[in-house]
């Protein structure tokens, strides 16, 4: 009697043993499933995103303001590359952007060139600390030479425009260094007139 409950707790202990191990290992493919399912902070998006930007830069190189603005979400945000993620000036709204550009176009004559474009089109999942965007949409660089009577100056310029649900661009952020555009305007025009001076 004694030998048996001896044997009987054995059995009892080795089964509660033998559960307690296979609900660990079935713990650990649980946590494999899901770090195998983990979303990447960036992904690669359509090249649809890089075939909008490269066609709202072409209309914006030619001032055709109702052929970009097709492209642009009614309450897009337009960063100019001036100060910190907190003080930079923006424009809110296409059709404030589009009133801008038009008062651009007719207070320097000037005249726009995009070239040497390299696009990446990305899928943002999570946030960074500057953009604090998600969504789809496209890292570009790009030579923009502007030209102002016979005076020209070249920048090579990094952006960043994100796409809403309906493949219209909701934010765009510039930056590039804007003291020979300053520099151009100045001597061209007799003051300096900044890509970017508008208030929020």
């Amino acid at each position: 009697m004694k030998t048996l409950t001896n044997d009987t707790l054995l059995k009892t202990v080795f089964m509660i043993c033998a559960l307690l191990f296979a609900s660990c290992a079935e713990t650990k493919k649980e946590d494999a499933a899901m770090a195998e399912k983990e979303v990447p902070m960036v992904e690669v998006a359509s090249d649809e995103y890089s075939d909008i930007v490269l066609k709202t830069l072409g209309h914006m190189a030619n001032y055709e303001h109702d052929a970009y603005v097709e492209h642009m979400a009614d309450d897009m945000i337009w960063y100019w590359p001036d100060g910190s993620s907190e003080t930079r000036h923006s424009i809110k709204g296409k059709d404030e952007l589009v009133a801008w550009w038009k008062n651009y176009q007719e207070t320097t004559g000037a005249t726009l060139n995009f070239s040497n474009n390299t696009f990446l089109p990305l899928k943002i999942n999570s946030p960074s600390n500057y953009y604090k965007v998600t969504g789809s949409g496209v890292l570009a660089y790009t030579d923009l030479t502007l030209t102002i009577g016979d005076k020209s100056t070249s920048v090579r310029q990094h952006m960043v425009y994100m796409f809403n649900d309906d493949m219209k661009i909701s934010h765009c952020f510039l930056y590039y260094d804007r003291a020979g555009i300053i520099e151009l305007t100045k001597s061209a025009l007799g003051a300096p007139v900044v890509l970017g001076e508008t208030e929020e």
